[in-house]
């Protein structure tokens, strides 16, 4: 959240950087499109676990920790003993002094008192007027985000080049919603704001009597009520900062939230004055955990203490002895939990099957474009940045000429779709089509057509890389991945995707190191790269063999029906025929035992047959 160049009061430089540090204590949120899992305690990483949950419960009135009877089942069942307990309390930061052991356990067997947030004005403004004004805010706020933010899906989105204050601002003017519910003279106070985000915090905070200590709390408590899009804009600041840039979305969020406090302050001042100076001084008070927030945070530690002695005594085991023989098959998997369940089938159905687990983006930093798509896909951890460029298909004459036509034909779906939606259009497009839509409703609606995985193009780099940098990207790899010898005649490249229809949470079910798209491509550019005879060579001087009979094939392993296409058309290879074909058997075999395994914890879900229509 950038400030203004030019040069401010003190007082008025210390409220935007108490809104800069606000800003980083809320976690980004990712788009759909990309959806990907983020740490909730992003902000507070640098902070032990109990200051965190003292933090949250103030500024969102959540918990850090699981329920206390989480932690007592764990413990009555002896999964947690009293060799983890006294271990977290003697690793923890800070303790009560009369805490103990028993203390502890005992303690978990109480639920704790219930989280409760700082009030903000909304909050308090609801027992003087009746009126559910943080629901108010909420919605008048998202509804107008929900233009502002669109990335395609409204019909009628907000002009584009405006900030996100200054298109809030030109349609908060025109909304008589406050008015109605009984905020009178809303959009006057509107009118009179500054035209700068940054001047309107600063207003905000002196007519509202914040003093600087209270700012910290009470920007991030305004943060936490914009029902996620304050996690959005902190997202558009990470992706602009990444690249070395800025983005002013979350300061606009905040000043907007304080235009709504300052109004209903002008409002219920007689009402709630005293309250409100009252939750100030609160505000105003440095976050220190309490000792339920002590006691949870040690029943955490221990929780994760009693998880890593149990996994330690699993690893020790002794492992079942594999055959010295080669290898019959090589499977590399992403490490995501939703292929552990299909490795285990896979390397059940043969003693000379061995899998292997990596990050599922393969340690190849992509931006990569689908066939016939001008849209740029991150196919990387989120905290990365790409360093290579990829097409699927490349530019060749005739896949260009192939591309273009099925471009063209996309826009035109997309003008029809328009059209169909149109508010102009809508009503008379039903009334006059609708019937013929009766049938593709029932086939979706049933799952009665499939919907197949993505099959374009094998994808290309491009610029290519030279010689050397295809060899060390390579050897960096299979060193990372520790496989650098015993290779099997077939090597799987298995990035994982799903196929399901009408979720709006599809990239969710994506690979999660990929930046929320299937793990496709990056499969195969690593099979491609390492099935090219000048990188072998390469890698033979580097002290990594490969035998000149095996073949790297990539494949996409759906963990929503756990079936696995292979890619074998990408490197034709006649002599591996017998190979690929006994895969395809394996992989097949695999994929039934595996949803058999996940149907018993499925929901209504009535054996293996039944996981496919899931989707």
């Amino acid at each position: 959240m950038p400030t203004a160049s030019r040069v401010r009061p003190p007082a008025d430089a210390e409220t935007l950087a108490a809104a800069h540090r606000a800003g980083r204590l809320v976690p980004p949120l990712w788009p759909l499109a990309a959806s990907v899992a983020v740490n909730p305690f992003l902000g507070q990483a640098d902070e032990p676990l109990a200051t965190a949950a003292a933090r949250l419960r103030r500024a969102a009135g959540i918990a850090g920790t699981m329920p206390r009877g989480w932690y007592a089942a764990r413990l009555g069942a002896g999964e947690i003993n009293d060799a983890d307990l006294g271990a977290a309390l003697a690793a923890a930061p800070m303790v009560a002094q009369d805490l103990s052991v028993a203390a502890i356990t005992a303690a978990a067997m109480h639920d704790r008192p219930t989280p409760k947030a700082l009030p903000t004005v909304a909050d308090l403004a609801v027992a003087a007027s009746g009126t559910d004004w943080p629901g108010v805010v909420a919605e008048r706020i998202g509804h107008w985000a929900a233009s502002y933010f669109d990335e395609g899906q409204a019909l009628w989105k907000a002009p584009e080049g405006w900030s996100a204050y200054g298109s809030w601002r030109s349609s908060a003017v025109h909304d008589l919603t406050p008015e109605i519910v009984g905020l009178k003279g809303f959009a006057a106070l509107v009118a009179r704001l500054p035209d700068s985000a940054e001047d309107a915090v600063v207003s905000a905070v002196q007519r509202l009597g914040l003093p600087a200590a209270a700012l910290d709390a009470y920007f991030h408590r305004l943060l936490t009520t914009l029902g996620g899009w304050g996690q959005l804009a902190r997202h558009r600041v990470w992706e602009a900062e990444l690249s070395g840039g800025s983005d002013s979305a979350l300061t606009d969020l905040l000043a907007i939230r304080l235009a709504w406090e300052t109004a209903l302050i002008a409002r219920y001042a007689p009402d709630i004055g005293t309250a409100w100076q009252d939750a100030i001084t609160a505000f105003a008070e440095p976050v220190v955990p309490t000792r339920d927030d002590l006691i949870d945070a040690v029943l955490q530690d221990a929780s994760e203490r009693a998880a890593q002695r149990q996994l330690g005594a699993a690893l020790a085991q002794p492992s079942p002895a594999r055959p010295p023989a080669r290898a019959a098959l090589q499977a590399a998997f992403c490490i995501d939990v939703r292929s552990e369940v299909f490795r285990r089938a896979l390397e059940g159905l043969d003693p000379g099957i061995e899998t292997l687990g990596f990050a599922g983006f393969f340690g190849l930093r992509v931006a990569h474009r689908r066939f016939a798509s001008d849209v740029t896909e991150l196919r990387l951890p989120v905290l990365l940045t790409p360093t290579l460029t990829t097409c699927a298909g490349g530019h060749a004459p005739a896949t260009f000429r192939r591309a273009g036509t099925l471009r063209l034909a996309a826009r035109a779906r997309r003008a029809w779709g328009r059209f169909r939606l149109a508010a102009v259009s809508s009503f008379a497009f039903i009334e006059a089509t609708g019937p013929i839509y009766v049938g593709k409703l029932l086939r979706d609606g049933l799952g009665l057509a499939g919907k197949a995985m993505p099959s374009d193009p094998a994808p290309k780099v491009e610029p290519a890389l030279d010689p050397a940098g295809r060899t060390a990207a390579a050897e960096g790899i299979l060193r990372a991945m520790s496989l650098t010898g015993g290779f099997a005649r077939l090597v799987v490249i298995a990035g994982h995707g799903s196929n399901v229809v009408n979720n709006p949470h599809a990239s969710a079910l994506n690979c999660g190191a990929c930046g929320g798209y299937s793990g496709d491509v990056n499969a195969r550019l690593l099979a491609a790269l390492l099935n090219d005879p000048k990188v072998r060579a390469g890698l033979e001087g580097r002290g990594i063999a490969i035998p000149a009979d095996t073949l790297f094939i990539a494949a996409l392993h759906d963990t929503v029906t756990d079936s696995v296409t292979l890619y074998g058309a990408d490197r034709p290879s006649p002599d591996h025929a017998a190979d690929i074909a006994r895969a395809r058997r394996w992989l097949a075999a695999a994929g039934g035992l595996a949803r058999a395994e996940r149907a018993l914890r499925l929901p209504r879900a009535n054996g293996a047959a039944s996981v496919p229509g899931r989707a």
